[in-house]
């Protein structure tokens, strides 16, 4: 559990997702995957191949190799496990889809853009890929476009 935990916080992938991913859909080259029958509210059985992170990737390689499924758990076998490890460290209403908040959060705090962040959760727009962020203002950080840094005199 712990390493589908840690997973699904530097992946931003869903249970479902996680239990359904296969050793010979990854690109070692690439540390990327595939993510099969992804969910969409309009289109089904969709096939989309996503970045992992390097903490994400280094879970991966540590799992066995038994058979293809890289976790071979039922989806709801790893959400009972979780909510009985919340329920065991006393943790209030957190649910193993918030995972996927954290990582999204993450991602975009580390510096990815829109774009980028999307190769990672598969997130089809901003505006669903906005909620998932949970970013404040205070949070931004000011880059400066000025080559000249940030002291030089505007024309």
């Amino acid at each position: 559990m712990n390493d589908i935990m840690w997973f699904a916080i530097h992946s931003a992938r869903r249970q479902g997702e996680i239990t359904e991913l296969m050793f010979s859909d990854n690109d070692s080259e690439h540390q990327t995957g595939v993510v099969r029958d992804l969910k969409h509210p309009t289109e089904r059985d969709q096939v989309r191949p996503f970045k992992y992170t390097p903490e994400a990737w280094e879970i991966i390689c540590r799992q066995d190799h038994n058979e293809d499924r890289i976790f071979p758990f039922e989806p709801r076998s790893i959400g009972s496990a979780f909510r009985q490890a919340c329920r065991m460290l006393d943790i209030q209403d957190l649910h193993f889809h918030d995972l996927r908040h954290e990582a999204t959060r993450r991602l975009f705090k580390a510096g990815y853009s829109i774009i980028e962040v999307q190769q990672f959760t598969l997130h089809d727009s901003w505006g669903t890929l906005s909620r998932y962020t949970h970013l404040r203002p205070e949070l931004v950080t000011i880059r400066s476009n000025n080559p000249e840094g940030t002291n030089a005199r505007r024309r």
